[in-house]
């Protein structure tokens, strides 16, 4: 038999051919299964790619968002509906695995915008919708995108003024216009970036707590009986459970990192002084910082940068002229080795203090072992060491003397002071021992008159023809109420009642009968506030140039997410109760005070806001346990704490915190994103799935 040797040759040639054509084939295909986008866990990059290539449109992605939230956006909790109004207004009760989290209180759609405009029919306010099909001809027509947010869906706490939504802090206040006049800054600057703004999400209401009168109870993406962290819990929620791409929050003490924390996201904070104020429903007059929530440290840079700068409208923005970097920040967030740079461990918020810390210590201790894998080095006192102790002794009795005359007087024994203050000096043998980081940064600082004078100033601004001042608020508005839980939040209407008055609870020292005193609030005095942001700014600045650290880390907090509706583990380590004695009309009467010594913050580390400081939370892992607490009924219907429950088996997302100096926010970031980058503990709740259809 002859063998045609070139055509065999070219048989076998054409048949290789085929053959890798096919496996090319075959790769391509897995390849762009692989490459194939997702809604759930999308970021910008991967949707303005989508964008470009027009496999999708800023207005398909605000339906496919639209339908995740007709989904999962119910109501959570259980609890009496007050007829008149359709809202809960007494005690509630968490369903559990309810599938909903009631994250988000108003859609930027017609119709659902506005409680006084019920036509909503103003063309000069497009809704998302609208918003989207402007952004997608002009996209269509230019080629362009109009901003680095092109289309990008986003949920803002209702914090913020937004003049096309109703905007009121989550209160159920009778404005004549539920609508402000004008955008908060920080909005208008996303709306320029091309940001569309879906929708208002909930929070504890005036920015306290999880739970507001106007929007219910959040609850948390994952176990919806728990908390979502105050007081962004809504925007947090919103962004876990994947309804919008990311979100814009409010921290006065915790309130971006603390729903970061319990959510398991990137929070992003910067100095007081970079991001405006304006237009933002306060909760203080020094303190008030907004953030962002994002799932990524990319996207979360993305959005500050478009957010930072300088307004008129706000004076303390002044001070961040000419101190902006270069670059934007999402160029510092891209993954790099961190060879040559220190991380210092704050080994004082790191400490077991009883069974519910250990958890999350155990965790923070592996997250900090993963941030050697970044190349940097890990500069760390050890368990029980005190990074700051040199720092305070040298900084902490001449800058801020009231610790020392308040919490620290029984070592002022025979002596004034002044000469207390110089023995300590510089000497940390001769600091008491309860003198630590904890109770230096988290003793709650004397600020009579500020929420008072910042709420009326901002009404006064505001305009509203039925709401005038924080008395109307309180007068004109429907409020929750339930009995007192120990360690939760006060109800909103204890809140500004606090705001507006001094209540002390006196007994007569003869016969010891009760007396509530109430005194108008008339003054307004903030210096404590500052005088503790230099001493915190002073105390972070030597600790990071003695030891030549490029940042700080330690866990955002050492507590789990709480169980709604429940009592909270106490805050208070160590304490001393005493008796003090007033004098009322030449009569006198005797209160109780509690002297804290020692202390940690169920909701996060306040550092950070406290010092006006950049932090960036970042998911560092998951809790397998934790302690709860029982809860006790007493006669008069209130909660107290009772003994331990647990442990518990859970899932539970955590974060760690990286603080650095004023304005060092680039290089927190690029830390955030490295640390991100060798981890990858960031995973979506599992019960919010993708729906039927969903990409």
């Amino acid at each position: 038999m002859h063998i045609n040797i070139n055509k065999l040759r070219r048989d076998i040639i054409a048949f290789a051919a085929m053959t890798l054509l096919a496996v090319a084939g075959v790769a391509a295909t897995a390849a762009a299964q692989k490459a194939r986008f997702h809604l759930q866990e999308a970021t910008i990059a991967e949707v303005h790619q989508e964008f470009r290539t027009k496999r999708l449109t800023a207005t398909q992605l605000v339906n496919l968002y639209l339908k995740r939230i007709e989904a999962y956006n119910g109501r959570c909790v259980t609890g009496d509906v007050d007829p008149a109004t359709g809202l809960q207004l007494g005690s509630i009760r968490p369903i559990e695995n309810a599938g909903q989290v009631n994250a988000l209180i108003t859609l930027n759609l017609r119709g659902k915008r506005s409680k006084t405009d019920k036509s909503d029919n103003d063309p000069k306010m497009p809704d998302a919708l609208e918003t989207a099909q402007s952004l997608d001809d002009h996209l269509r027509r230019t080629g362009k995108f109009v901003g680095p947010l092109h289309g990008i869906p986003l949920a803002v706490k209702d914090q913020f003024d937004t003049f096309d939504m109703r905007s009121t802090s989550g209160a159920a206040a009778p404005y004549a216009n539920d609508r402000p006049p004008r955008d908060a800054e920080v909005i208008a600057r996303l709306r320029q970036a091309g940001a569309i703004i879906l929708a208002k999400a909930n929070l504890g209401e005036y920015a306290s707590g999880v739970r507001s009168t106007d929007g219910g109870t959040t609850c948390n993406p994952y176990d919806t009986t728990r908390s979502p962290g105050s007081s962004s819990g809504g925007p947090g929620a919103a962004v876990a459970a994947n309804l919008v791409m990311c979100a814009i929050g409010e921290e006065t003490g915790a309130s971006v990192r603390n729903p970061a924390f319990n959510s398991g996201l990137v929070g992003v904070v910067a100095t007081n002084t970079l991001v405006s104020r304006a237009g933002l429903i306060p909760a203080s007059l020094t303190d008030d910082r907004p953030g962002v929530l994002c799932r990524n440290v990319r996207d979360a840079a993305l959005v500050l940068s478009q957010i930072t700068g300088y307004d008129p409208r706000d004076p303390v923005t002044a001070a961040s002229v000419g101190h902006k970097p270069a670059e934007p920040y999402e160029r510092a967030a891209a993954p790099k080795s961190l060879k040559g740079y220190r991380i210092g461990v704050v080994r004082e918020f790191m400490q077991p203090l009883t069974k519910a810390d250990e958890e999350i210590v155990r965790v923070a201790n592996l997250a900090i072992a993963e941030l050697a894998k970044t190349g940097a080095e890990i500069v760390d006192p050890g368990p029980g060491g005190q990074l700051f102790k040199n720092a305070i002794a040298e900084l902490v009795p001449s800058l801020y003397t009231p610790i020392l005359a308040s919490t620290f007087r029984d070592a002022l024994a025979g002596t004034s002071v002044n000469n207390k203050a110089v023995d300590w000096h510089g000497n940390p043998q001769a600091l008491p021992p309860d003198a630590t980081l904890r109770i230096i940064v988290d003793a709650e600082p004397n600020a009579p008159g500020q929420l008072q004078f910042a709420l009326n100033s901002y009404l006064r601004e505001r305009g509203d023809k039925n709401i005038k001042t924080i008395d109307d608020l309180l007068e004109k508005s429907t409020f929750y109420d339930h009995p007192p839980i120990e360690g939760s939040t006060n109800p909103a209407k204890v809140r500004l009642q606090d705001a507006v008055t001094r209540t002390e609870r006196l007994r007569k020292k003869s016969d010891n009968s009760p007396l509530v005193r109430r005194t108008r609030i008339t003054n307004l005095d903030i210096t404590d506030l500052h005088a503790k942001r230099t001493m915190i700014q002073m105390l972070v600045n030597k600790v990071m140039a003695d030891h030549k650290l490029d940042a700080l880390v330690y866990p955002t907090k050492t507590l789990p997410a709480p169980l709604l509706g429940a009592p909270e583990e106490p805050q208070t380590i160590k304490s001393v109760s005493e008796t003090v004695t007033v004098m009322i009309d030449g009569v006198e009467y005797q209160r109780n005070v509690e002297r804290v010594l020692d202390t940690r913050n169920r909701r996060a580390w306040r550092l950070s806001p406290f010092g006006g400081l950049p932090a960036v939370a970042v998911p560092a892992g998951f809790m397998r346990e934790v302690y709860d607490r029982k809860a006790v009924t007493n006669p008069d219907g209130s909660v107290r704490v009772g003994d331990y429950d647990g442990p518990k088996p859970v899932d539970l997302p955590m974060t760690i915190d990286f603080l650095g100096r004023q304005l060092s926010e680039a290089t927190l970031l690029k830390i955030a994103a490295a640390y991100e980058n060798v981890t990858r503990h960031r995973r979506p709740p599992k019960s919010f799935p993708p729906l039927p259809g969903e990409p």
